[in-house]
Order: C-alpha cells, then structure tokens, then sequence
C-alpha cells in the first residue's frame, strides 16, 4: 500500500467515527509521502495534485482537538491505491502538516501519548495552511481538516477561496447537479457557486412525544416555552433539569445559527439568544458544570436532541428501564414529531455535512483544477457511496467462538441520488440484516418487543422530511468560540452576571474572535 493512502485516509472522517485518543506515537504507522515535485505542476507526465491534511497519529483530527478513527479508511485505500496505479496522468501527493518538524511534537504529553492539540498548537499549525493557501502553490485540493480547526475552513470556503466546482460539473455525465442531491447542493450554494461538496449529510433537529409538542414539525420560541409550561410536575428536558444540561442540548447545539461566516459576524444579541438563555436559567444550575450523571429516563419529557444520519431512524427505539425491555414504533406514525430548535424565522431544524466536505483551491491552474476534478468526482460517484455505506466485518464471539457478521455504517446520507436509492433498497431488502446486534444496559441484555421492519413508508417519510428542511449550517463551532460562549453563559447560570451583561459580553467578545479569523 502506498504511504500517500494511508496519510489521506486518516483525514477523511469530521463528524463521526469511534473515539482513539491516547494511541502512542510509536504505534503509528502513517507516514507522509510528499516531496518536493509538490511544488510543481508536473513530475514527469504525471499532473502532481497535493492533499492539505493536519491529522493525529491514525486516526483524524477534530475541531474539538480529539482523535477519531476514519470510517473511510478500507473504501479510501482502495479508491487512492486504484486511482494512483492508473495510467491517467495524474498523482495524488499528501503535504500532512502533522508530519513537518515543526509540528511533529504537538499532541502529545511527556510519554509519548497524542491527546489532541491544544488551542495554542492548533492557532499555530492553522496558520501554517492559511499562509500556504494565500501566499503558495503547496496545496491544490482543500478538505474540512486540511485544518486543525475545521471551522477556518469553512471561512476560506465562505470568502470565495475555492473553485466553483459547478464549473466541472457541466461536463460531467456522471457526476453533476441531477445525478447529485440538489436539494443539498443548493442550500450549498453561495451566490450561485459551489465551493464545496459534502460527502454525506445528516439533519440535526429536536424531537418529542407529540401528546406534550403537538405535531407542527417547527416552532417559535414562545410555543416552545408553551409546551413546557403545560408539561407534568417533575418533566424534564433532555432527560434533565439542571440548566447546563438543557443550554448544551438546546441552545449549544443551535450555536450556529448565530454566527454567519460569509460577513464574519455574530448574532448574540438576537432576542432568540437571550430568551433560550431565561428559559435555561429558570432551571437549577450545576455550580457551572454539566455533569455526566444525573440524567432522568423515567420522567416526562418535553425533548430531547437527535440526529439524523439514515433510514434507520425512521424507526424509534424506546426502551423501558424498569425491565430494560425495548419497544418500537414508526416516527411516520404520529406519535412523535420532529420539532427542531426553536426559532421565531421558524426554521429549526438544520442540514449538515458528514465525514468532511472537499474543495479545489481557485488560485492554482486550470490544467490542475480540472485534474482535481477527476480525482474528487470519484467520492461521488454511485458506486464509490453506495459500496462505503457499510463496511462487512466478521468477528468471533468470545463466549461461543461462533463467527458473526456485523457491518459498520456510514452515519449520513449519500450526497449521490443513485446510491442513496440502492442503499435505501438494500435494507428493505434485508442485505444488512445478518448483523448481531446484542445489547446490554448495566450488564444486563435488553429484550426486544414488537421489533419493526423497515418500510417504503419510512423511506419515503424521512427523504421528505429532509427535502423541508431549508438551513444547512457548518456544525463544527470553532471551540474556541464555544469556550468563548459558555465562559460567559455558565456564569449566568451560577449568578455572577445578568442575561444583559451575558449578551453583551457573548456578542462582544465573539464577535472579536470571528473578525479576527477573517
């Protein structure tokens, strides 16, 4: 296997993926190939392309400076090793910030151990990339961690750094604006270009049992707080009542909608803010602290948070903890309503990449942007999503040493239409159906009752919902900025200031940030 695969598979994954910190630097085996022909346009016959990547030891570096294994290690192996092998005049090389002498040592603690970057590390290596993308030819394809801090990405992505890739898509029998969602593209869009591609997608909304929300699927504020103030004695809030606990799932996760990267500018001061910020405050603060415990599944519930990341959850799971029994029912059949974060524009729920979005500089040749193309147009071809949904695995049970199937799942749309249909196909049809699956809650093996299968009904239900939702939103929040946020509003909570000087001081100070980013 080239070394270049290996570097380039460890930056694919953004938002999900299993958790790997701690992995000692000496168990790492992903080494970086580039050379200096990057700083060309050709080596030999070959067109040499360079991939910015800033990745931790094997596995990927989120905003949050956590490191997270690739779910797209086996298929981008693949894909990398093929695409390099043929004889198309083209060259993938990976420029791995991580990898340089300067930066080699971030991440990790005095035994050798990568715990993530801390904020001063990756200010430091991010500035390395922005100085290469605006001074330099060392970078020709752009992704979500070409960054350490994804969110600078999605800066250079919103001030017009990257090409247009409808431009390459005209052309394109296979890849272009019918055969990819345009729903999603078009809520992509800015002024009417494309600078980036999300891989898959997910919706990130609110969800509650409609006999406390009703069963409009978005709501104002004031509904909000309606529904809550007829709620039982003893409700809870995403399983909780402490004010921490409902900022982090309500308003936090809602972060975005008030920070708009195309002006780099801040929208704290938005009455929404301030009156998410009185309703959480009504609830008893944790000292600040948003503990762990304390979670309540026994009581009334208003909402709680939930995300969308395929057909699956079309079907919901509720289990009963008095007997860890499970039961099922169809999120179409009305008993739930998907509500999304309150909002007086009424457009709560929001759209989101998954594992990355990818982009060609604007500022390099057109010879090298249209052999981008050919290299990016292969993550979105039908076949390629469609065959990275679920990764087939067998293991042995260790109590039995019976083999078992199993398969690991993309947790996200397809951008492609085509593969999002054969997938849909492929689970009525029962494909991933010989997977275990056996869980235990505290030891204990959760029965199951009524289990249901999925339907056309349910795929029909879920591609709709998704067709309503008209907000996509960058999810990943600088952390710095959220620190930012939550200095100020934790603070609230434990008494220290009151909900004027918070906002003032959340507008103020993250507005400074974000024009500093600029």
């Amino acid at each position: 296997m080239k070394k270049t695969a290996a570097v380039f598979l460890a930056a694919m994954t953004v938002l999900a993926g299993c958790g790997e910190r701690g992995v000692s630097r000496s168990e790492s085996s992903v080494t970086s190939d580039s050379s200096s022909a990057a700083d060309t346009d050709k080596q030999g016959d070959d067109i040499v392309l360079t991939i910015g990547v800033v990745n931790g030891d094997p596995g990927n570096m989120n905003a949050n400076g956590s490191v997270t294994k690739s779910y797209f290690w086996t298929p981008m192996q693949e894909l990398v090793d093929r695409f390099n092998s043929e004889d198309n005049g083209i060259r993938i090389e990976i420029k791995n910030y991580a990898e340089m002498d300067e930066f080699k040592d971030f991440g990790y603690d005095d035994h050798g151990i990568f715990n993530g970057y801390s904020d001063d590390e990756m200010k430091t290596i991010d500035f390395q990339v922005a100085q290469d993308l605006i001074n330099k030819k060392d970078i020709d394809i752009v992704g979500t961690n070409t960054f350490a801090n994804s969110a600078k990405y999605e800066i250079f992505k919103r001030k017009g750094g990257f090409a247009d890739l409808y431009e390459f898509m005209k052309d394109d029998p296979e890849v272009n604006s019918d055969t990819l969602n345009k729903h999603i593209l078009e809520l992509n869009e800015r002024d009417g270009k494309l600078y980036s591609i999300p891989l898959c997608y997910t919706a990130r909304t609110l969800i509650g049992e409609s006999q406390y929300v009703g069963t409009k699927r978005n709501w104002s504020i004031d509904e909000f707080i309606d529904c809550w103030n007829r709620m039982p004695e003893g409700s809870t809030v995403t399983y909780s009542n402490e004010a921490e606990v409902v900022y982090y799932d309500v308003l936090r996760a809602n972060t975005t909608a008030f920070i708009d990267y195309v002006s780099c500018k801040t929208r704290f001061d938005d009455p929404d803010f301030r009156k998410m910020l009185e309703f959480c405050k009504q609830f008893p603060s944790n000292m600040g602290i948003k503990k762990d415990g304390g979670i309540n599944y026994t009581d009334p519930q208003l909402v709680k948070l939930t995300l969308l990341t395929g057909y699956g959850n079309a079907i919901l799971e509720e289990t009963d903890y008095s007997d860890h029994s499970r039961k099922y029912c169809r999120l179409r059949d009305g008993s739930h309503t998907l509500v999304g974060f309150p909002t007086s524009d009424g457009k709560g729920a929001f759209l989101c990449g998954a594992y990355g979005e990818w982009s060609i500089r604007s500022n390099i040749s057109k010879e090298k942007q249209q052999a981008a193309w050919t290299f990016l147009r292969e993550l979105y071809t039908e076949d390629f999503q469609t065959d990275s949904y679920a990764i087939r695995h067998e293991s042995n049970n260790p109590q039995t040493g019976e083999t078992f199937v199993n398969y690991v799942f993309m947790q996200g749309f397809p951008v492609n239409n085509a593969a999002r249909k054969n997938i849909a196909q492929n689970l009525l049809g029962g494909k991933y159906d010989d997977a275990t699956d056996i869980q235990t809650i505290q030891g204990i093996e959760v029965t199951e009752e009524n289990k249901l299968a999925l339907e056309q009904e349910d795929i029909d239900y879920i591609d709709e919902y998704i067709d309503s939702i008209d907000r996509w939103e960058f999810p990943d929040t600088d952390r710095e900025l959220f620190w930012i946020i939550e200095d100020e509003v934790l603070a609230y909570f434990h008494g220290d200031q009151d909900v004027d000087t918070v906002v003032d001081h959340v507008q103020d100070r993250a507005g400074i940030w974000l024009s500093e980013q600029a």
